[in-house]
C-alpha cells in the first residue's frame, strides 16, 4: 500500500497478518523478506505477526521457546527492520487460561520499519490502545507527536571538535590552571560554547553549502575547461571530506558506540544507530500505581524521582545489608595500609585513560576523552582535584551538587 503525503511524497505500508501454524508463517516470513531486498524507499510493515522476539514479551503459559524467539529476530535483522518499540502495555494479545497455568499474555503486534523510514520519522510512535472486543490491542502509529520539551540542553563536550586544528590551542589559551577543576571546567564550557558557535560552526549547514557549491560548478557551462574552477572544486572537496569526517565522529559519539565500522563513510549506521537509541530512552508514558497511565511530562518526572525515593529508603532501613557486609573477607593489614595511601599520578592518569573515550559524560558533559586529548594541559588540575577528594571525601557531596547547579545554567 503507498501513503500519500502532500508535501512530503510518498512511502510504503505493508499490513501483516501471520498464521498461527509455523509452516504457512514461514513462507509469508520468505516473502517478506524479498520485498525488503528490493523495496529501496521509506517502508514500514504493521500487524500481528504471531511470534514475539524476546522471552520478556510472553507472561503465563508453557514455557516460552527461545529458539523461535531468535528465529523471529534473526529475520528482522536479515530484512534490515527496525522494531518501533511501543508506548502502553507490553503485551497486545491476550491468550487463553490453561488448567493449573496462569493466562497467557503476548505481544505478537508490533510495527517494523527500514531505516530509511525510520529516518524520514524520528519522532514517530506506536500506540498500544485499550482493548475492546477482541483478543487483541489496537496499535495506533503517530507519525508527528507533539512534543514538549522545555528544557535547555545541558552542556556535551563533541568529540568532532578535536578535529579542529586550532581547538587544542584554544583549550591551552583558556585553560585555568590554578584554580580547581571544577571551576576551570565550567569556564571552559562558557568559552567553548561561544567558540563552537562562532569558530567551529554548524556542520550541516556547512555541508549543504558545500555540496551546493560543487554542483554549481559541475553544472557550470565552462566545467572541464575552467582552471579556475577546477581548483575551487578541489579545495571545496577537501574541506567537504573534513566536514564528512567530523560529521561521522558526531554521529559515532551519539550513537554510543566505541568503534568505527570498516568500509567506506558510516554516517548513516551511527545514525541510525542513535535514532534507535534515543527512541528506547525516551520516556513517553509510565503506569502509576493504581493502573493509570501518565503522560504529562513534569508528572513523569515526579513519578520517576518518588519511585527511586521510595528505593532507597527502603534499602537503608533494610536490615539484610549488614548481613550483607559480614560476607566479604576481612582485610590484611598490608592491604589496608596500601589502601590509605594517596594515588600517585600514574595511578590517576592510568584511572583517567582506563575509561572509555566516548563514555556517557557526568553532570560536566566532558568525555573521557577530553580528558585523554588534553592531559598534558589539565593533569595539574585533575591530580590536584582526586588528592583532595582522596583526604577529604565528603568534598564529594559538594562538588556533585555543584555540578548539578551547573549543568542546569548551561545549554548548547
Amino acid at each position: 500500500m503507498e501513503v500519500k503525503e502532500s508535501n512530503r511524497g510518498s512511502w510504503l505500508l505493508t499490513t501483516v497478518y501471520a498464521s498461527p501454524q509455523e509452516p504457512e508463517r514461514k513462507r509469508l516470513w520468505d516473502e517478506l523478506q524479498l520485498m525488503a531486498n528490493e523495496i529501496r524507499g521509506e517502508w514500514m510493515m504493521v500487524g500481528d505477526f504471531n511470534e514475539i522476539a524476546d522471552p520478556m514479551e510472553k507472561k503465563g503459559g508453557t514455557k516460552v521457546n527461545v529458539n523461535a524467539c531468535r528465529k523471529f529476530v534473526d529475520w528482522i535483522q536479515r530484512c534490515n527492520l527496525i522494531d518501533l518499540g511501543y508506548i502502553g502495555t507490553k503485551f497486545t494479545w491476550k491468550g487463553p487460561q490453561w488448567e493449573k497455568l496462569d493466562r497467557v499474555f503476548k505481544r505478537l503486534d508490533r510495527a517494523l520499519s527500514n531505516v530509511e523510514w525510520r529516518t524520514r520519522y524520528l519522532n514517530a510512535k506506536v500506540e498500544v490502545l485499550v482493548r475492546s472486543n477482541s483478543n487483541h490491542h489496537s496499535l495506533l502509529i503517530n507519525l508527528e507527536p507533539e512534543l514538549i520539551n522545555n528544557r535547555q540542553r545541558p552542556f556535551c563536550f563533541e568529540a568532532m571538535w578535536n578535529l579542529h586544528p586550532k581547538f587544542k590551542d584554544c583549550v591551552k589559551e583558556n585553560w585555568n590552571g590554578n584554580t580547581d577543576l571544577h571551576s576551570s571546567l565550567f569556564s571552559l564550557t562558557n568559552m567553548l560554547m561561544r567558540w563552537n558557535k562562532d569558530i567551529f560552526g554548524n556542520i550541516h549547514k556547512r555541508k549543504r553549502e558545500l555540496l551546493r557549491r560543487i554542483g554549481g560548478i559541475q553544472r557550470s557551462p565552462s566545467y572541464g575547461r575552467n582552471r579556475f574552477l577546477e581548483d575551487l572544486e578541489k579545495q571545496l572537496n577537501k574541506e567537504l571530506e573534513e566536514i564528512m569526517e567530523r560529521e561521522e565522529v558526531l554521529w559515532l559519539q551519539k550513537s554510543r558506540k566505541n568503534w568505527i565500522v570498516e568500509g567506506d563513510r558510516n554516517t548513516k549506521y551511527y545514525h541510525t544507530r542513535t535514532i534507535i537509541r534515543r527512541r528506547k530512552n525516551r520516556v513517553l508514558k509510565l503506569r502509576r500505581e493504581d493502573g493509570t497511565w501518565e503522560e504529562d511530562q513534569e508528572e513523569l518526572e515526579n513519578l520517576a524521582v518518588n519511585f527511586f525515593k521510595r528505593l532507597y529508603d527502603e534499602e537503608e532501613r533494610n536490615p539484610d545489608s549488614n548481613y550483607r557486609r559480614s560476607l566479604y573477607h576481612e582485610m590484611e593489614i598490608s592491604q589496608q595500609t596500601r589502601m590509605y595511601e594517596r594515588p600517585s599520578k600514574e595511578e590517576i592518569k592510568k584511572a583517567f585513560f582506563s575509561i572509555r573515550s566516548l563514555k556517557v559524560p557526568g553532570y560536566d558533559g566532558f568525555l573521557a576523552l577530553f580528558y585523554k586529548e588534553n592531559w598534558d594541559i589539565i593533569q595539574k588540575n585533575c591530580i590536584r582535584f582526586v588528592h583532595q577528594i582522596w583526604e577529604n571525601p565528603s568534598l564529594i557531596k559538594h562538588y556533585n551538587q555543584t555540578n548539578n547547579s551547573h549543568s542546569k545554567g548551561s545549554s548548547s
